[in-house]
Parts: C-alpha cells; sequence; structure tokens
C-alpha cells in the first residue's frame, strides 16, 4: 500500500513538473530559446512524461495479487 501511494505521488510531482515546463509563467516562448534550450525542454518534458507514466503503471500493477 506504501508503496502504491509513493508511485502516485512521483507521478503526481512529474506532472506538475510537466505542466510548470510548458504553461509556466517564467517561461520563454519557444521563438525566444536558443536550439540548446529547446533540446533540454524536450528532454524535459519526455522525461517528466516518461516517470508520470511509469508511476501510474506502478500504481496500477503494484497491487494487484495473483
Amino acid at each position: 500500500m506504501v508503496i502504491r501511494i509513493v508511485a502516485i505521488v512521483i507521478a503526481l510531482a512529474a506532472l506538475g513538473m510537466v505542466l510548470w515546463l510548458m504553461f509556466g509563467k517564467g517561461q520563454k516562448s519557444w521563438d525566444e530559446m536558443s536550439e540548446n534550450e529547446q533540446q533540454r525542454k524536450k528532454t524535459l518534458v519526455t522525461g517528466g512524461i516518461l516517470v508520470f507514466l511509469g508511476g501510474l503503471m506502478a500504481a496500477i500493477f503494484m497491487g494487484k495479487k495473483k
């Protein structure tokens, strides 16, 4: 049960990070970023989405008993 809660908390934190990176007030617009900044942002958003999905899958499948 504790593992499920931790997985959900991690997934929500990753989702919050992705949403902040995409819609945060302090973020530069895509046109104002250098190529290096654009690549870093793509990597961070992709990583955040993968952590979110991994956390959700862990929360769903960790509690299943055979």
